[in-house]
């Protein structure tokens, strides 16, 4: 059985391409934002000299994720060298997000940029959470993930295609902020009889998640095998995964490959409870057949 349990959210710097407007959140811990409209010619604010602006430069910094976006990530750490002190521009592959926060962490409205994909994003928020900073700095997306569900929710964009770097630096510096729902998720192994003791030292079964935080979404069944299919063949061979459109299309044909094996046609035989809210949904779930369950926190979903 799995249960949830709210937890205070990160911040994030949003930038809106449409007219400013209120959005009403689902939850109470949500608020309200209004944002600017991202014309640099109607709002000359955003387009002011670098060297005006060379103090907000100075509180910011970025993880870049050199794998992400089909290796585009090298490129963007090479030109945020343009804009950014060197000492501000991180490799997340070598040692990832935790020294660099803790090197900028005492200055004034610290904003970080996320440069990669979803799970990267989440990787940053993750140390956010284990370091417990008095002051929490907002978290800007530089999308470079194959989804990009979250940087498209926020008004970032749905990938990076080499636009204006300093463009995209003021969307930094101006941005407004708003806060972010996320959940945390336990699991825990359940065993019928003892027996199955030594079903668990022959399988993959594992005690704890890898990561029990919900930025995105959570799912079981058919979509998380193909998620994990494809990170582990992503890990396996990097260097085969370099664009975004080859992992999308890789991605549909994992998703087509399952859609013949059905390899979670029997996934709900081995749920026995399914409750939202006090009222069960394992019939309805039964009735629909389902081979994959997602649970949603942000509108979007790949």
């Amino acid at each position: 059985m799995v249960s949830f349990t709210e937890c205070f959210g990160g911040l994030f710097s949003k930038f809106r391409r449409s007219t400013p407007k209120q959005i009403e959140p689902d939850s109470a811990i949500g608020g309200l934002l209004q944002s600017y409209p991202a014309n640099p010619v109607q709002h000359p604010e955003l387009n002011p000299e670098l060297s005006k602006i060379a103090s907000n430069l100075e509180t910011i910094i970025a993880f870049v994720n050199p794998k992400s976006g089909g290796q585009k990530g090298r490129i963007v750490f090479e030109r945020l060298k343009n804009y950014l002190n060197r000492e501000n521009i991180f490799d997340l592959t070598k040692g990832g997000p935790k020294l660099g926060i803790e090197k900028h962490k005492n200055k004034n409205d610290l904003r970080i940029i996320a440069c990669g994909g979803d799970g990267t994003v989440g990787w940053v928020l993750s140390v956010l959470d284990e370091m417990k900073l008095d002051n929490q700095p907002s978290v800007a997306i530089l999308p470079l993930g194959t989804g990009n569900d979250l940087a498209r929710t926020l008004g970032w964009g749905g990938g990076y295609n080499n636009e204006s770097m300093e463009i995209f630096i003021k969307k930094v510096i101006f941005g407004k902020i708003v806060k972010l729902d996320r959940w945390s998720i336990e699991t825990n192994l359940v065993y019928s009889d003892q027996n199955d003791i030594e079903v668990k030292r022959s399988s993959d079964a594992k005690d704890k998640l890898p990561l029990n935080v919900i930025n995105n979404y959570f799912s079981i069944g058919a979509d998380a095998k193909i998620a994990l299919d494809f990170h582990s063949a992503r890990e396996k061979n990097p260097e085969l995964f370099t664009s975004q459109a080859f992992n999308k299309i890789e991605y549909a044909k994992n998703y087509s490959k399952d859609l013949l094996n059905r390899s979670c046609k029997d996934m709900l035989q081995d749920i026995t409870v399914f409750e939202c809210d006090g009222i069960s949904y394992l019939d309805k779930l039964k009735t629909l057949n389902s081979h994959s369950i997602v649970f949603l926190n942000i509108p979007r979903y790949f």
